[in-house]
């Protein structure tokens, strides 16, 4: 018996806004979340999911072309929660990773409720509408019903800062944002906002400076690393800041202070905001350290990491709270720029 297949009850997508990455690549990560009842997967490179439901029982078919899976694990099996029977992983064809998530008998989702969000081009989460009793009209109608995943849409350019003539360009860095709220700490306080705040008010001092300022996110939204590198490269920036706050264990409220990070080039930059940070904040000094993480090992110009304090320390913590506090920071890492832009 031959099915036709038509373009029924779309997902609806919500995106960041990306160009499609053909490389191959591989699911790298997956987990059913079954308090907020949504699935979540990660590949290392970009992929563009398909998704089809099939009923009797209920069952959200989604296929990842372009990509390979690992060796399903033993979990994969196991019942997940009373609507979710099941997640199973494997390897459809030779070029395509098969993740079913199979419902209970007795439940069914509808499928103009499910949801897609593309988080970045290797980053979704499927998001289940509420379960409903099934039905003999539900199974009747929606025997096998295929669902568009609207493609992304290309990504908007990236708006050039207005240059002037002779000025310099920095990018500020604030790290994290959006699903990935960074380092969580006392009584909830999150990194994604305290480095949000800073780095809008050292943007902010440096072009009242005649400095072309630059921020790789205004908003809480989620950026990844390689984009974050790819704006100070597109804008030739002369000098790359991210700004981060540090965590450890709840336990160790005592553990405070300012670190920071350069990899090769961005030695002077570091010593330059670290000792104008210490000049002007009351903060601890835990030193200027050599590290290689992505932002300073992908960028070509000088480039460093700030951990303007802990959000799990008691005394980092109480401070990063203040408004006062933050502009202070934000005020000295300025400074520290500036002196590195003058050669100092």
């Amino acid at each position: 018996m031959t099915v036709k297949f038509g373009w029924l009850f779309p997902i609806v997508l919500c995106v960041v806004g990306w160009a499609e990455i053909a490389e191959a690549g591989k699911l790298t990560y997956w987990r059913f979340n079954s308090r907020q009842s949504q699935l979540e997967f990660t590949t290392n490179a970009g992929v563009q999911p398909q998704a089809l439901l099939i009923m009797n029982p209920t069952r959200l078919v989604i296929d990842l072309p372009n990509t390979v899976a690992n060796k399903p694990k033993d979990r994969n099996r196991k019942r997940i929660s009373k609507y979710i029977k099941q997640v199973r992983v494997a390897q459809f064809n030779k070029s395509t990773t098969r993740i079913v998530v199979e419902l209970g008998r007795k439940y069914t989702i509808h499928p103009g409720k499910i949801r897609f969000q593309g988080i970045a081009p290797n980053r979704w989460v499927v998001k289940l509408p509420n379960f409903m009793p099934r039905s003999q009209v539900e199974a009747r109608l929606l025997q096998r019903t295929v669902v568009q995943v609207p493609r992304p849409q290309l990504p908007k350019p990236t708006p050039v800062i207005p240059v002037k003539r002779g000025a310099q360009v920095v990018v500020i860095d604030p790290g994290h944002g959006g699903r990935d709220p960074g380092a969580v700490g006392r009584g909830g306080l999150q990194e994604k906002h305290v480095v949000l705040s800073i780095s809008k008010q050292v943007a902010e001092k440096l072009r009242k400076q005649g400095v072309n300022a630059a921020l790789t996110r205004t908003g809480d939204q989620e950026v990844d690393l390689r984009p974050r590198v790819a704006k100070a490269e597109g804008l030739r920036a002369r000098a790359f800041v991210s700004i981060h706050a540090n965590a450890i264990s709840m336990s160790r409220p005592d553990i405070n202070g300012l670190e920071t990070y350069y990899y090769s080039s961005g030695y002077r930059l570091a010593r330059n905001i670290h000792n104008s940070i210490l000049q002007r904040v009351s903060v601890g000094n835990r030193g200027i350290r050599r590290a290689r993480f992505y932002v300073l090992r992908k960028t070509s110009m000088p480039a460093v990491l700030v951990e303007v304090g802990f959000v799990t320390g008691r005394v980092d913590a109480n401070n990063l709270r203040q408004a006062a506090h933050r502009t202070r920071l934000a005020e000295a890492i300025s400074q520290g720029i500036l002196q590195f832009l003058r050669g100092r």
